[in-house]
């Protein structure tokens, strides 16, 4: 059998895996006939991948506004000159390029592709997508632009006592809660979200840094995790409802309320001050974006103004932040949360606060 459609939409994760849910594209091969997906293929699957591989992952966000593909005569234009001699990329994209986008080159495809379907026998097809197969599998990470967060732990956290009382607390509190499903906003290389998978059903990882995804990827990989799943995603532009209608691809807040996943504790663990000083997202946005997971439960730490780290994102910025305070954070938070528990962490002027969500905050549109 042979699959007519290739869009890589067409997968779900389950157990940490991505899983191909599109049945009904499966259909009976035919000796000389041509695969039909074969342009789709180019345009969504392969092209991607091929410029993630050459030019960087942030040319995965292009992918998320053109449902549909690159045209291929675009992605060549942006390949570099390496690219031409990679085989695959020379024949699947840049020659692929020449003749199936110009009106000029129709009786061309035409010759082509009756060439094609004369001699496109079973072996030929397999011979076609083994060449494909072993060149990804030889990408075996994307061009890195930007290595920042990948080593946080290792060389930015100046304190392991810190550390290891965060954990600790935080251990703590899912004990307490018993949540079913947490989901990690900001889990940076995932430090925290591997400590949650070892207490509770099911982990969600939201990271929008590429590297660190990958980093938690593997270490998913190499502790043969089936209760973690990690998702690139900027808290400051979260995927939302697109496609027909808006109706075609929904947001990841409808994607998690709509699913058995949907999330009983949410842990934001210092990002508030990237989201407030970065992203120019008000506490008041902040809090109403951690209530529109629509968990039950919220631990989140407060990174205050004199804190290293805050005095570097403010650094030359042109801005008063007298009012970014523990205490005006916390005022917007409880609109729609109650606050259960705040814990002081050792070396360090930090605080992590243990929260509920109200009646009144329960569906947060």
């Amino acid at each position: 059998m042979i699959l007519k459609d290739a869009t890589p939409f067409n997968f779900f994760f389950k157990e940490g895996r991505a899983v191909l849910l599109d049945t009904s594209s499966f259909e009976f091969f035919k000796e000389g006939a041509p695969w039909l997906a074969y342009k789709q293929f180019c345009a969504e699957f392969l092209s991607p991948i091929a410029l993630m591989h050459y030019n960087g992952q942030i040319w995965s966000g292009m992918i998320k506004a053109n449902l549909k593909g690159l045209p291929l005569n675009f992605v060549s234009k942006q390949l570099p000159l390496k690219s031409w001699f990679n085989l695959t990329c020379l024949l699947h994209i840049h020659m692929h390029a020449k003749y199936a986008n110009t009106e000029a080159s129709v009786q061309q495809e035409d010759t082509r592709k009756s060439k094609a379907q004369e001699g496109f026998t079973k072996e030929k097809l397999l011979s076609l997508i083994d060449m494909i197969l072993s060149t990804v599998k030889n990408w075996k990470q994307a061009y890195n632009i930007n290595k920042q967060w990948q080593g946080y732990y290792e060389h930015d956290i100046e304190s392991p006592i810190y550390l290891n009382q965060k954990e600790e607390i935080i251990k703590k509190w899912l004990s307490d809660a018993k949540p079913k499903t947490v989901i990690d906003l900001g889990a940076n290389t995932g430090r925290f979200s591997f400590l949650a998978a070892k207490e509770v059903e099911e982990v969600i990882a939201l990271e929008s840094d590429y590297n660190c995804v990958d980093s938690i990827e593997s270490g998913i990989d190499k502790a043969v995790l089936k209760n973690m799943t990690v998702l690139q995603m900027d808290l400051a532009e979260t995927t939302p409802n697109f496609g027909a209608l808006e109706k075609e691809y929904t947001s990841i807040f409808q994607r998690l309320s709509n699913s058995h996943l949907s999330p009983s504790l949410v842990m934001a663990l210092a990002i508030v001050h990237h989201l407030h000083i970065s992203s120019f997202l008000s506490f008041s946005h902040i809090a109403e974006l951690f209530a529109k997971f629509n968990s039950k439960y919220l631990i989140v730490e407060f990174v205050p103004i004199e804190d290293s780290k805050v005095q570097l994102l403010i650094k030359n910025k042109q801005k008063d932040f007298s009012s970014y305070t523990q205490e005006n954070f916390t005022a917007a938070l409880f609109k729609y949360f109650r606050l259960i528990e705040v814990k002081k962490i050792q070396d360090s002027k930090r605080e992590l606060l243990f929260l509920e969500k109200t009646e009144s905050g329960e569906n947060v549109n």
